[in-house]
């Protein structure tokens, strides 16, 4: 099975929230990047403060040094679909999911001072940059999305719009749930099994049920797209053992979300 390092996220208070970031990453000249966490629900649609959502947006693309106008969301479908975001898109969902755009969940962007943000409560969102053209693809990748191949599509979508070359990239995989917490059933498993290569590979069993690695369904994908392993930093916090992070699976359905917000400024320095 292919690795990437794990790693511990660097992070910097704001207000009474923590915002954290891939060290690797944040020395890429002119990109902008952080991981939400709670207190802070930055969700519109669900958890608790939805009133308080947009606002603290604005607050985090100003420590960010980002416009707010430019912050832009899929609206996550768990589908392995991937877009590139154009003029008209910049801003959907900024403000809400009922902006946002539909059956995506991911984004490509080449265009300065646009920030992508998607969100989660235990899946892994993935990040990957091209740091000399500077180019930022993101992915929502639920286990429906992984088992899709989304992560793949990703690096797809970077070739086929920018001729991107996946050994040039760099990346990382947020806080989700971990490779020994994540329970599925046999259905999920045999799915899996017959869609991802090597499938079984990421399974294991822990108290007579099934665990899922998305960290290395995902990290596999992106090897095989053409990426190295030495380029990807895998996030070490586990979002149903680590209180900083809101968890579906721990929490319930009516917990918040957290989010990815990343970008190039609209100029470097």
């Amino acid at each position: 099975m292919t690795h990437a390092p794990t790693i511990d996220l660097a992070c910097t208070p704001l207000e009474d929230t923590f915002l954290f970031h891939f060290p690797t990453l944040a020395a890429i000249d002119g990109f902008r990047h952080v991981i939400t966490s709670r207190p802070w629900n930055v969700a519109t649609h669900c958890g608790p403060d939805v009133a308080l959502a947009v606002g603290r947006r604005r607050r985090v693309c100003q420590a960010l040094g980002l416009s707010f106008d430019g912050l832009t969301a899929a609206d996550q479908v768990h589908s392995p679909h991937v877009v590139r975001i154009g003029a008209s898109d910049v801003g959907a969902g900024r403000e809400g999911r009922h902006t946002a755009l539909r059956f995506v969940d991911g984004m490509v962007c080449d265009l300065p001072g646009v920030a992508l943000m998607q969100f989660s409560a235990d899946c892994p969102i993935v990040l990957l940059v091209e740091p000399r053209r500077r180019i930022v693809g993101t992915a929502h990748a639920s286990w429906r999305g992984t088992v899709a191949g989304i992560t793949g599509e990703l690096v797809r979508q970077l070739r086929r719009e920018f001729g991107v070359d996946p050994a040039g990239l760099v990346g990382g995989i947020c806080p989700c749930a971990g490779p020994s917490a994540y329970e599925v059933g046999e259905e999920v498993r045999r799915v899996a099994a017959a869609r991802l290569a090597d499938g079984e590979r990421f399974f294991h069993r822990r108290d007579g049920t099934w665990r899922f690695d998305l960290r290395a369904a995902n990290v596999d994908q992106l090897v095989r797209a053409g990426m190295h392993a030495a380029q990807l930093s895998v996030a070490s916090n586990c979002t149903l053992s680590d209180p900083r992070f809101f968890s579906h699976r721990r929490d319930g359905a009516d917990t918040g979300r957290f989010a990815l917000i990343a970008g190039f400024a609209a100029t470097v320095g």
